[in-house]
């Protein structure tokens, strides 16, 4: 993401929701990036990793009061709201001549999206004469998030529906300095280095055309930070035909690599990663139910066996996040740091 300040100023905050185990967000955090949170877990973790509250984000449709008393009270860096009734939420935790820094989520213009305003002239309107009357609340930053595992067209679609709020909002008088994109970027084995350049690239070129090049862009990157650095390492439990379709089941299931993670795993047999791929084959998880399916009719190797390993690539972002505890235990985990290997406790929350 280093990229980005060839272009802009640029800011990056790491997506704890990505993955929070401590380990992992201590390494991140060393190298100098933000912290968007949305827990007060996450918060707890990212202050404890000497991250300033000013280079955090809270960024979640629900904020508890203790979380917002408690941000409030450390001067955080940006609040985003997504709903009206968040201003005076945090009006009331704000002493007499503190202010804060908001920005206002809106909600994506794409389908079978709920969370954000919309971007109409009403709403902005409404927006515009509510702050007015909250001196210590001050609009900088509208946010989009397009979503997760975007590509080109949707990134480019999302800057000029960002732009054209922005501009609505700055004939109100509101002046807007920060744009933030949210994250949504794929792992990095899918989206190349100069992809994302051609990306920077694009913005960079769209911001310089529409008069928007003196803002601060925002990035919230998690899955393209931690997606491809993790892998779930398995066993084949039993080799089958479905209706003359190979199936294999494993030691692992949906619980542990749940699809809701929207993650893009690779399968391969540890021993014959170079073999040819060119058998459709069915991968079946371990849970008692016949909805626990990974894949199907994925190209794989043939004369699969039972008790031969198989490793799931890109299972590093929104897989622990998103698990669920069904009651097979949880398999150990292990950080592989440089020359270093240590265990990785699972935190408790509560």
């Amino acid at each position: 993401m280093k990229l980005s300040s060839k272009y802009f100023k640029s800011e990056i905050y790491y997506s704890y929701k990505a993955n929070y185990l401590p380990s992992i967000c201590k390494i991140i955090g060393d190298e100098g990036l933000g912290a968007e949170i949305a827990t007060e877990y996450e918060y707890n973790l990212a202050t404890r990793n000497q991250i300033h509250p000013k280079s955090i984000i809270l960024s979640a449709p629900y904020k508890s009061p203790p979380l917002l008393q408690k941000i409030i009270s450390d001067r955080i860096g940006l609040i985003l709201i997504c709903q009206v009734d968040e201003i005076a939420e945090i009006n009331q935790y704000l002493e007499n001549s503190q202010v804060q820094n908001i920005g206002i989520r809106l909600r994506s213009p794409r389908p079978n999206k709920q969370i954000g305003f919309p971007g109409n002239k009403e709403k902005i309107l409404e927006l515009h004469e509510l702050l007015g009357k909250s001196e210590n609340i001050i609009l900088t930053t509208l946010q989009l998030h397009s979503g997760t595992q975007i590509d080109s067209q949707i990134f480019k679609d999302g800057i000029k529906y960002l732009l054209d709020v922005a501009n609505q909002f700055e004939q109100q008088g509101t002046k807007i300095t920060q744009l933030d994109f949210g994250g949504g970027f794929p792992e990095a084995s899918n989206l190349s280095e100069s992809e994302l350049d051609d990306l920077f690239l694009l913005l960079f070129e769209t911001l310089h055309d529409r008069g928007w090049d003196k803002a601060t862009c925002i990035f919230e990157p998690g899955r393209y930070i931690v997606g491809d650095a993790g892998l779930l390492l398995t066993q084949i439990i039993h080799v089958f035909e479905v209706e003359g379709t190979p199936w294999i089941m494993l030691d692992t299931g949906t619980h542990q690599c749940p699809k809701f993670s929207n993650s893009k795993f690779r399968f391969e047999l540890i021993n014959r990663m170079s073999d040819p791929h060119n058998t459709s084959t069915s991968i079946a998880g371990c849970l008692p139910t016949d909805m626990d399916v990974f894949t199907k009719r994925y190209p794989f190797v043939d004369s699969i066996k039972k008790d031969d390993y198989l490793a799931i690539f890109n299972a590093g972002a929104y897989t622990y996040t998103w698990s669920t505890h069904f009651s097979y235990p949880f398999p150990p985990m292990i950080l592989i740091n440089k020359t270093q290997i240590s265990p990785l406790e699972a935190p408790s929350i509560r």
